[in-house]
């Protein structure tokens, strides 16, 4: 599709400001625990919630790499039958993978947290910063391709947004190394500019 009919189909999408108003919704709930302390309670056990976070993420890490660099290719370099085909399978995976464990994984991590004081307390920076990293990752990837997909607008061409689609995936990259770095060293970079960590 051309960059004047891409033009012209986001100016006559009728649902378009429904969407952005969705988009801001999610990210205001969704940063909430980054700037109110919420007392979660102590439901069930550390481990039980921890061992929820590291699997759904490891699902959602291991699924985002091998999706994306997988479809990537097959849309570069396949014909058009194989990439419709290969965007279409995307689109599962982001839905029945990427959509749930965005959202398990950052909720079983502050349940867990809840155990070391909150993501607010300042014994807990290195997970303040790694949910920061995740909330500024949904933002820019996770929000915006799920949205995507699920509106299958582009379900014909291939390779529509496949170069927007690698920079937000780099950044996400960038950003799942940090929260591993913040997790494994329980160290923090950022969370001392806002809760003196």
């Amino acid at each position: 599709m051309s960059t004047t009919a891409d033009a012209v189909q986001s100016e006559t999408d009728p649902q378009k400001y429904l969407w952005y108003f969705v988009f801001v919704v999610v990210m205001i709930v969704s940063g909430v625990p980054l700037f109110v302390d919420l007392p979660l309670p102590e439901t069930w056990n550390y481990t039980g919630w921890l061992v929820i976070h590291e699997f759904s993420g490891f699902l959602f890490v291991g699924h985002t790499l091998f999706s994306n660099i997988w479809a990537m290719l097959i849309r570069l370099k396949l014909g058009q039958e194989a990439g419709v085909w290969a965007r279409a399978f995307l689109r599962k995976l982001a839905l029945g993978i990427t959509f749930p464990t965005s959202i398990i994984s950052p909720l079983a991590g502050l349940f867990a947290i809840a155990y070391w004081g909150g993501l607010r307390d300042p014994s807990a920076a290195w997970a303040w910063d790694a949910y920061f990293a995740m909330w500024l990752m949904a933002g820019v990837s996770i929000v915006p391709d799920v949205i995507r997909y699920a509106r299958n607008r582009n379900a014909g061409d291939p390779r529509h947004g496949i170069v927007s689609g690698a920079i937000r995936g780099n950044f996400g990259t960038v950003m799942v190394i940090y929260i591993i770095w913040c997790m494994v060293t329980k160290e923090s970079l950022i969370a001392r500019l806002f809760i003196g960590g």
